[in-house]
């Protein structure tokens, strides 16, 4: 095995752990909207802050990382590469909402669903918020993981195009799926 090679088994397992845990996530937030229990809503409240710092910043570090060393490693690639230019950007991107929105955001709803004692039909709404928007987050990795497997130029423009059509489709979809209104729950 190279360096190369272990780089690559680095950075292909930082991102499964990160769009895994990304869909997982989702999937666990739909689950609490759907049931309409607010236990249910307050457990995945704290899940999510737990898990985020533990898991998926680290694995998106190291994904990060490691991608950067495989760049530093390989002749063949380079910075300049317009497919690691839309790389670094869709990661910006996810990097920054994590760290300015979801991440705080959740920080602040588990110390208030805490202090309250349970789900209030505004911390409802702000949990399902996180979720709906957690939907967008999660398609930039999928554009990003597009990006990595296709590897398109700035001169492949219906590639990237089609790429974003289809994000952008898929996340209105995501938006406007229907679920049972959190602000129920907090009643329960």
């Amino acid at each position: 095995m190279t360096r190369y090679d272990f780089l690559l088994f680095l950075h292909i397992s930082g991102a499964a752990i990160w769009i895994g845990g990304g869909a997982m996530m989702q999937f666990f937030g739909f689950r609490a909207l759907a049931v309409g229990s607010a236990d249910r809503l307050v457990a995945f409240t704290r899940d999510m802050e737990w898990i985020g710092p533990r898991v998926m910043s680290p694995a998106s570090g190291g994904a990060f990382l490691a991608g950067l060393a495989l760049v530093w490693d390989a002749p063949y690639w380079d910075f300049g590469d317009d497919w690691i230019l839309i790389g670094l950007g869709l990661f910006a991107f996810t990097f920054l909402a994590s760290n300015l929105y979801f991440g705080p955001e959740i920080a602040r709803l588990g110390k208030q669903v805490a202090a309250k004692g349970g789900v209030t039909p505004e911390l409802a709404a702000r949990i399902a918020r996180v979720v709906v928007l957690g939907r967008i987050d999660l398609v930039v990795l999928f554009l990003l993981v597009f990006d990595m497997s296709v590897k398109p130029s700035f001169s492949d423009g219906w590639t990237i195009i089609g790429a974003l059509v289809a994000g952008a489709a898929v996340s209105v979809l995501l938006v406007l799926m229907p679920g049972r209104q959190a602000s129920a729950m907090a009643t329960e």
